[in-house]
C-alpha cells in the first residue's frame, strides 16, 4: 500500500527528536521481547550502555530538553468560584499541600482571575525530580473538583502554559492572547535598551 501521506511529508513541520543523555547512534534495535521478570505484557529494556541511571531522575526539564540545575516547575490549581463545596475544597487543599510540602514554594490563594488565569487559583512551585513526582502523584489523589496544570518554567511563558502544560483534571482555557500580549512588551523593552 502506498503511503497516503507521501505527498503531503514536506510540508509537514520538523519535529526533532526526543532527548537522551548519551548517544544512541549505533545501538542494537530495541526488541519487543517480553520482560521475563515483568507481568507477561511489559517489554524488556536494556541497561543504559553507561551502567548509570538517567540524569533526569536528578534535574528537571529546561528549555533544550536536557537536565537542567536552575528549573523550577508551576502546578496551578484551579477551583469554580461559583461553587460553595469547591472553593471550601479548595481552601482545604491548600491548607493541606503547604502542610504536607513544606519545602515546596507556596503563594497566596487568589480568589479570582489573574493574569493569563481566568478562575481562582493558588500556584505551588517544586525545584527537583522527587518534589514533581511526589506533588504530581498527590495532586491525583487529593485535588477532588480542582483542576491542576503543571508546566516548566523555560522563559516562553506562552509555549510552556500550552504546549510544555499537562492537566490533572478538567482543562482551563488560559488567556493565551494575555500571555503574547505580555511576552510581545517584554520582547520590544529587550530591543529598545539595545
Amino acid at each position: 500500500m502506498a503511503d497516503r501521506f507521501a505527498a503531503l511529508t514536506p510540508y509537514f513541520p520538523a519535529l526533532g527528536e526526543p532527548k537522551t543523555s548519551y548517544a544512541t547512534d549505533g545501538l542494537e534495535p530495541l526488541a519487543y521481547t517480553v520482560d521475563p521478570n515483568g507481568d507477561g505484557k511489559a517489554v524488556y529494556n536494556p541497561p543504559r550502555p553507561d551502567g548509570k541511571k538517567s540524569p533526569f531522575y536528578d534535574a528537571l526539564y529546561d528549555r533544550e530538553g536536557a537536565p537542567g540545575s536552575q528549573s523550577w516547575w508551576d502546578f496551578h490549581v484551579y477551583h469554580k468560584a461559583t461553587n460553595p463545596g469547591h472553593v471550601a475544597y479548595a481552601h482545604k487543599l491548600y491548607e493541606a499541600v503547604r502542610r504536607e510540602f513544606p519545602e515546596c514554594r507556596a503563594y497566596r490563594f487568589f480568589e479570582g482571575p489573574l493574569g493569563p488565569h481566568p478562575m481562582p487559583m493558588f500556584e505551588v512551585n517544586v525545584f527537583n525530580p522527587e518534589q514533581l513526582g511526589a506533588l504530581f502523584s498527590w495532586f491525583v489523589a487529593n485535588r477532588g473538583p480542582c483542576s491542576v496544570l503543571i508546566h516548566p518554567n523555560t522563559g516562553d511563558d506562552v509555549t510552556d502554559h500550552t504546549t510544555n502544560g499537562t492537566w490533572i483534571g478538567e482543562k482551563v482555557p488560559l488567556d493565551v492572547d494575555l500571555l503574547q500580549a505580555f511576552e510581545s512588551m517584554q520582547k520590544a523593552k529587550r530591543e529598545s535598551n539595545v
